[in-house]
């Protein structure tokens, strides 16, 4: 009987320790799989981060920058200019210690803003930003003058002088070479001005011109000019023909003849004279003749003559 309960009570610790050792082993086998588990999640957000830095980096490498450019548009306004491929979200800029100025953008691929300066110097900081926050800086420093701007343009046998200022302009003066004397005076009373200078004399000769605001600021500007003459026509008749003869001390190119309501004969010429006759017809007779240097400055006749 004893060595029946012997047997019975080995055999309750034999399997009590098999319990154990297989939950021993159940856990372990948990352990592997929980931590092969988390070291697969680890890695695989460790690599999105990765893949995800990357991306980024690789945009900011790739993406182009917003250009800036600021046109100048007259003597105290400009224009500022943005463009870039992709949208644009913002621009500010700031004019000397003022306050920062925002641009309304749209999202636009171009962004464009009119502004007025004013007299004296103009430090100017611009920053252009994109919607991946991309974004460039553009500084520059633009002078305005104190008193009018002056802009001089030589056009055909005249001077064609641009006057403009902040305030408006009281007079313009302006006289040839040395001549003071015969200065001519012009008032503007305005803050634009365009006007027409005569070219007269030939050969070189310095515009002097001055403008003045109602302030009593002024702008004095000089300017050497290559004078001009129009070629000279004259057209004579013997009652059977017109006789044409031109000439141009810096040479002819192209004449134009129209007789009554006959097409009009075009001839270029080489050298300084010019000669043709035209054969008059029954009745009235109206001729009408052009003829252009080589500064394409030209002159006109226009005669009439009644063959009977």
């Amino acid at each position: 009987m004893n060595q029946i309960l012997s047997v019975e009570i080995e055999k309750k610790r034999n399997n009590k320790k098999a319990s154990i050792n297989t939950i021993v082993i159940v856990f372990c086998l948990f352990l592997i799989v929980f931590g092969i588990g988390t070291t697969c999640v680890g890695a695989f957000s460790y690599h999105k981060i990765l893949d995800r830095n990357t991306n980024d980096n690789l945009l900011i490498n790739n993406s182009t920058k917003p250009i800036i450019t600021i046109e100048r548009q007259n003597s105290n306004s400009i224009k500022i200019v943005v463009i870039h491929d992709k949208e644009i979200s913002s621009v500010v800029y700031k004019i000397n210690e003022e306050e920062d100025v925002s641009i309304n953008t749209n999202n636009e691929l171009e962004v464009k803003e009119q502004l007025t300066l004013k007299p004296g110097s103009n430090q100017i900081k611009i920053i252009a930003k994109d919607i991946n926050n991309i974004t460039s800086e553009y500084s520059t420093v633009i002078d305005v003058a104190e008193g009018p701007a002056i802009t001089l343009t030589p056009v055909e046998g005249k001077v064609k002088a641009i006057t403009e200022s902040t305030i408006n302009i009281d007079k313009i003066e302006y006289y040839w070479d040395s001549d003071v004397d015969n200065t001519t005076v012009l008032t503007i009373n305005d803050i634009k001005n365009e006007t027409l200078i005569d070219v007269t004399l030939e050969g070189t000769h310095i515009l002097n011109i001055k403008a003045i605001d109602i302030n009593g600021k002024e702008t004095v500007r000089t300017q050497k000019v290559m004078g001009v003459s129009k070629p000279k026509v004259e057209v004579t008749t013997d009652g059977q023909s017109f006789f044409i003869k031109a000439q141009d001390t810096q040479g002819l190119s192209k004449v134009e003849i129209t007789l009554n309501s006959n097409e009009t004969i075009t001839e270029n010429i080489e050298g300084t004279e010019y000669s043709k006759n035209i054969i008059l017809e029954n009745g009235e007779n109206k001729l009408t003749v052009k003829v252009y240097n080589k500064n394409d400055i030209s002159q006109i006749s226009r005669v009439k003559y009644t063959k009977r």
